[in-house]
């Protein structure tokens, strides 16, 4: 009886001493600030006129790591926002998970698979470089086919129809 309550108490301990304060500093707001986002922008395809939609902002900052059997969790700053535009969602992303390196996604493409993440130097960002996202050829769920940010920000789409609609 004295072995198991032992064995159990090793156990425990082992497991609190897997979670870790992570140093990680936040992603900052000059590099991508989630106030600067809209809830309405207007986009324009030659004399037609419509509008992106913000459905959600999220940002979680997990500041600390675990590592055990049955679970594990790293530290991370995550910056999200989410835009409807016809019948399709838009969702940019940003994770920190290491200093100085940041990775940038799109997802909009529908049910297909086209994860594109992009590593980049955190300071990359910030200087409004263009980022172009596009889907798959053998993917039609969507009526994107492709997004082009400027920094964090969606500058233009591109529709099945291959109209361009760009951010005024």
């Amino acid at each position: 009886m004295k072995t198991n309550i032992s064995i159990f108490i090793l156990l425990v301990l082992i497991l609190i001493s897997c979670e870790r304060e992570c140093h990680l500093t936040p992603i900052p707001k000059a590099v991508f600030d989630l106030g600067k986002i809209e809830k309405k922008i207007m986009v324009t395809s030659g004399n037609e006129i419509d509008s992106l939609i913000l459905v959600d902002k999220i940002e979680d900052y997990i500041k600390t790591s675990f590592k055990g059997p049955m679970n594990v969790r790293d530290c991370e700053h995550y910056k999200s926002y989410k835009f409807s535009f016809k019948t399709d969602d838009i969702d940019v992303s940003v994770r920190k998970y290491v200093e100085d390196t940041l990775q940038l996604d799109v997802l909009s493409f529908g049910i297909c698979d086209n994860s594109d993440d992009r590593t980049i130097p955190e300071k990359e960002l910030s200087l409004n470089k263009e980022y172009i996202f596009e889907r798959k050829e053998n993917c039609d769920t969507s009526i994107i086919k492709r997004i082009v940010l400027k920094g964090y920000l969606i500058q233009s789409i591109t529709t099945s129809d291959n109209k361009t609609w760009t951010v005024k």
